[in-house]
């Protein structure tokens, strides 16, 4: 029997902090070696941060890289590990990573598929290595490429991320019998099952034991990495680290016997693959001496308590980094308002619950600066509104317990009017202003928020969402306004979706109550509906999938929405769509405008990481 005691980890990263990272790897690896782990799958450019954007061209990036490297190399003492960083080879870049075993430099993985699509833009910075040929690092002499190595009669190699996602992957050629998989995967709504089915079909189609780590946390402001580590053996997922961890790191192990598969191997014929590069036939691999006790690895999480961790986590990752002193929400008794107002809260109390003291202090946080966090709201009134959004509002900040307060705006707003109507010359109207009054309500609720986030040192979150970022229902420098956009990657339909699930998980009947009243923005005198103003939401989310996603034509719309949507006639529906068309194209320039958003599905509009339109473009919806 061949019996190996195997680990992944998930590692809280922030691009550039090297010595940090450095610190956190060599308790990690302390740890292993506790946990008598003899192989362990690390991250996709653990060392540097995968996010370090532009800076990746600034040679002191990959230096500080390479020094950091020298500084852990003696911590992989007992441990056969790859390490991912930034490796500069012949004045080209490469993703990459450092295999190192028992303390010493064995090569380099190079990265050979570089993803381009989406939020993904590693052409930009590195080269992709060579598939047939291997380099030679100048500073060592030691092979850079993909190759096997084989330890002690073990045949191991490495995969980084995308190259796992795409035909023809090299380990086929290879047959290694244990594959560390190095990723950083951001968390996308529905990826966990997908990545799981991965990784068990990987270890079953490849005979091998996969290890798979992924980044944890909010890395640099935007992609939210779940932290989901996984062990795969014989087509089994058979352990995993907790998803959406506020830790620095997690550590998941298992032992795996690899006799079964060389059984299995024989059986089928399966090939012997390429001759190791690398040998090391003196290692001798100890038996782990007790069996490791690993729990079976839990079901993907529902969307929704994935889309609360996504958040929270990504909001208290950015609170910590930024040094924000909490958040600040104009609270209008709507939903959207209530999900941001929710999520802060919900961030700063699993902060509490799940930090100990001790772990605190890798953040530079005390519990007392821990204790003085908090979500402070407002409603901000105007003739426009209602009884009713107040008293949601308010139940709402009692139920979560956190600051309220009630301002009267209307006299700012009437002064605002008295200035441009004197320089008019004509009273304003609704019927001649509409669209000007609106916009003014929403900006004059704007000034003090700023005002009471600056003293306080805290975030103003930005309540918008996707559906209507896509539209442009958003009124600029008014509901816009803020430094973070935590909603921005969510439609509406999810969104009151959630909110009957959170309502009922954590008994927030208000919350229900909020998710199943009409969407107003009640900006005018007479009762206002946002459907009114756009259209039904699950059919705005109908077009932005079919148009912006899958590339159908305008003209296309219409007919397919036909069949989900056959309440509407034809004619409402190419109504809809040209409507859908001209709000679309005349609202890139907001898009462009809008704080960071938060990426949590592949309908991401961000215009600096994943959707590039342009600003002006002639495109015309379908005539009614």
């Amino acid at each position: 029997m061949k019996r190996l005691r195997v680990g992944v980890a998930s590692v809280r990263t922030w691009p550039l902090s090297f010595s940090e990272h450095v610190a956190r790897l060599k308790a990690l690896f302390a740890k292993a070696r506790q946990s008598s782990v003899q192989v362990l799958a690390l991250p996709e450019m653990v060392l540097s941060g995968y996010e370090c954007g532009d800076f990746f061209w600034h040679p002191w990036v990959s230096e500080a890289a390479w020094e950091a490297l020298q500084a852990l190399l003696p911590e992989t003492k007992g441990l056969f590990t790859a390490i991912g960083l930034p490796l500069q080879i012949h004045d080209r870049l490469y993703n990459a990573a450092a295999i190192a075993l028992d303390g010493k430099l064995l090569g380099f993985a190079l990265k050979t598929e570089l993803p381009r699509d989406g939020i993904f833009y590693e052409p930009r910075w590195f080269v992709p290595g060579p598939k047939d040929q291997l380099l030679k690092e100048l500073r060592t002499g030691l092979p850079a490429g993909t190759f096997v190595v084989e330890a002690g009669g073990i045949r191991i190699a490495v995969e980084i991320c995308e190259e796992a996602w795409r035909p023809h992957r090299r380990i086929e050629a290879l047959a290694p019998q244990i594959v560390l998989s190095l990723n950083a995967s951001p968390y996308e709504i529905g990826k966990p099952a997908r990545r799981r089915r991965l990784v068990a079909e990987s270890s079953y189609r490849y005979r091998c034991t996969y290890l798979y780590a992924n980044l944890l946390g909010n890395e640099a402001g935007k992609l939210l990495y779940d932290g989901e580590s996984l062990i795969a053996h014989q087509g089994e997922i058979v352990a995993a680290t907790p998803p959406f961890s506020l830790a620095e790191y997690e550590l998941a192990v298992a032992d795996v016997d690899l006799d079964p598969m060389l059984t299995t191997r024989l059986r089928t014929g399966f090939p012997v693959g390429e001759a190791p590069l690398i040998t090391r036939p003196d290692l001798q691999w100890k038996e782990p001496e007790a069996s490791h006790p690993s729990a079976a690895p839990t079901a993907p999480l529902p969307d929704e308590m994935a889309v609360t961790q996504a958040i929270t986590m990504g909001l208290w990752d950015y609170l910590y980094k930024t040094r924000h002193k909490g958040f600040v929400v104009s609270l209008s008794g709507g939903l959207d308002s209530a999900a941001c107002a929710v999520f802060g809260y919900l961030a700063i109390a699993r902060a509490r619950k799940e930090l100990e003291p001790a772990a605190l202090s890798a953040y530079t946080i005390s519990p007392a600066d821990l204790e003085r966090l908090n979500v402070y709201t407002f409603y901000q009134a105007t003739r426009q509104s209602s009884a009713e959004t107040f008293r949601r509002a308010e139940a709402l900040a009692m139920a979560l317990g956190v600051p309220f307060t009630r301002w009267e705006i209307q006299p700012i707003v009437d002064a605002y009017e008295n200035l441009v109507s004197a320089w008019l010359g004509r009273p304003l109207s609704w019927e001649m202003d509409d669209l000007a009054r609106q916009n003014l309500q929403a900006r004059v609720r704007v000034p003090a928020l700023w005002m009471v986030a600056n003293i306080l040192g805290a975030l103003l979150l930005t309540t918008g969402n996707r559906s209507e970022i896509t539209v442009g229902y958003t009124t600029m420098d008014g509901d816009s306004a803020g430094g973070l956009a935590p909603l921005g990657g969510l439609s509406k339909p999810f969104l009151k979706r959630w909110a009957l699930w959170a309502a009922e998980h954590y008994h927030w009947p208000i919350l229900a109550q909020i998710a199943e009243a009409t969407p107003t923005a009640e900006l005018r005198p007479e009762p206002q509906a946002d459907e009114t103003d756009l259209m039904p939401y699950p059919l705005l989310t109908f077009f932005e999938e079919k148009f912006l996603w899958d590339g159908q034509p305008p003209e296309s719309l219409p007919l397919l929405a036909q069949e989900s949507f056959a309440q509407l006639s034809l004619h409402e529906l190419k109504t809809y769509s040209q409507r859908f068309i001209r709000l679309f194209r005349i609202s890139q320039w907001k898009r462009e405008r809008l704080a960071p958003t938060f990426h949590l599905d592949k309908y991401d509009l961000d215009p600096r990481g994943a959707a590039r339109f342009p600003i002006l473009h002639a495109l015309q919806g379908v005539p009614a």
